[in-house]
């Protein structure tokens, strides 16, 4: 690609985060991730600080540094809501952290349970009243907490319900890391992945996304395994570019959907601005400077892009580039985007893999709680934000 047009694909990029950013200033709402890590509450949110900054933190509040450890853990570890049960802290400095911070923004709405899967679908009050929500999937012995990163999503793709809720707002990273604190009390057994395929695109909250990701993976704390979380993209080019330069170790998840631009564009607008070909440039970075493996997530609608013709253009695009392609039967009520049959799913599957390619077939999982892919949705209020759902250029001309 030319400097020229990797300036100008930067460019768009910030255009999109402009976008998101000043939808959050016209709705009044508070702004998280792109200029502020911390939630606007009366008492500072702890589970906003990394470690290093917990340790900071307790030591302007007058406390022996190594009382920050006893804290991580307490937060991490005992799993805390609040620290009148630290005993390890005296009474007073219990009374002092109580007062000064808090462990806790997110309130349970709303617990749903799959009788067919065991699969839990979560709605999840924020302390601004908009709501999200985030799922447990038990597959085997993997057990897969399923998070969001932004309230809502402006990339409008066509067959996800979270895009009809267009973008609210970003999570701050400890409202990501609450998340997993809370499902991880919940579960019946511990997580062994977690992934950012809930509400939102996570490379547009970036800067909290990889913050959360650190916390989750701290060896203090949860100690998740960096390689087993993963962020995921719809496809923007740029982001993943900034996403590999930042050196994080999590893993990535493309979005794929469709290998044909025209008909990528129809039901994932943001490849208008980020086609295939950029989009595939910026994998093929990731993999050149990382060496980890990327994962394809490919919705499979019937006669809309799973074909043989399209089967062959998947395996032309992912030439050379190490990766597993998971295939998911779409799962929209939108009756223009029915999934594919089993009988076309399985054969895509063994095509793909008869041609080298490491593919697996996704389970609806939740389906029927609507905690599948592509399915999670928050009612808030009135509230509808911001899409983009043609070029972005001329979206920004209308937000400014």
């Amino acid at each position: 690609m030319s400097d020229n047009r990797e300036c100008e694909d930067f460019s768009v990029f910030n255009i999109v985060i402009s976008i998101v950013f000043q939808t959050s200033l016209k709705l009044n709402i508070t702004k998280h991730g792109i200029l502020m890590q911390t939630n606007n509450l009366t008492k500072k949110y702890l589970l906003d600080y990394s470690r290093e900054e917990v340790y900071t933190f307790v030591q302007a509040l007058g406390m022996e540094p190594y009382r920050g450890n006893q804290i991580f853990k307490g937060m991490y570890v005992q799993l805390l809501s609040d620290f009148t049960n630290l005993t390890t802290l005296t009474r007073s400095s219990r009374d002092k952290l109580n007062h000064t911070v808090t462990l806790r923004t997110l309130k349970l709405k709303e617990q749903t349970a799959s009788v067919n899967d065991d699969t839990i679908k979560f709605l999840w009050s924020l302390y601004d009243g908009l709501k999200i929500e985030s799922v447990i999937i038990y597959e085997g012995r993997r057990v897969t907490f399923c998070i969001s990163s932004q309230v809502g999503c402006a990339l409008d793709c066509k067959f996800c319900t979270t895009g009809k809720m267009g973008f609210l707002r970003n999570l701050s990273s400890g409202e990501i890391v609450e998340q997993v604190l809370l499902m991880k009390q919940k579960a019946k057994r511990p997580a062994t992945n977690i992934v950012f395929m809930g509400m939102g695109e996570p490379l547009l909250n970036l800067k909290n996304v990889l913050k959360a990701s650190y916390i989750l993976a701290d060896p203090e704390g949860l100690a998740f395994s960096q390689k087993r979380i993963t962020i995921s993209t719809s496809g923007i080019a740029p982001a993943i570019r900034k996403l590999t330069d930042s050196g994080a170790p999590f893993s990535l998840a493309v979005s794929l959907n469709a290998v044909f631009d025209d008909s990528r564009e129809k039901i994932m607008p943001v490849s208008k601005n980020f086609p295939l070909n950029l989009l595939m440039e910026s994998v093929r970075y990731y993999i050149s400077k990382t060496k980890k493996r990327v994962t394809f997530e490919y919705i499979l609608i019937r006669g809309k892009n799973d074909t043989k013709r399209d089967a062959d253009q998947l395996i032309k695009l992912t030439r050379d580039i190490p990766c597993k392609i998971n295939l998911i039967p779409c799962n929209s009520d939108d009756p223009e985007f029915p999934p594919s049959t089993t009988e076309i799913t399985q054969w895509f599957a063994d095509y793909l893999h008869e041609r080298g390619r490491t593919t697996i077939v996704r389970l609806r999982k939740g389906w029927e709680i609507k905690a599948a892919c592509g399915q999670l949705y928050a009612d808030n209020e009135t509230k509808i934000g911001k899409k983009i759902s043609h070029n972005i250029k001329e979206k920004m001309g209308e937000s400014s």
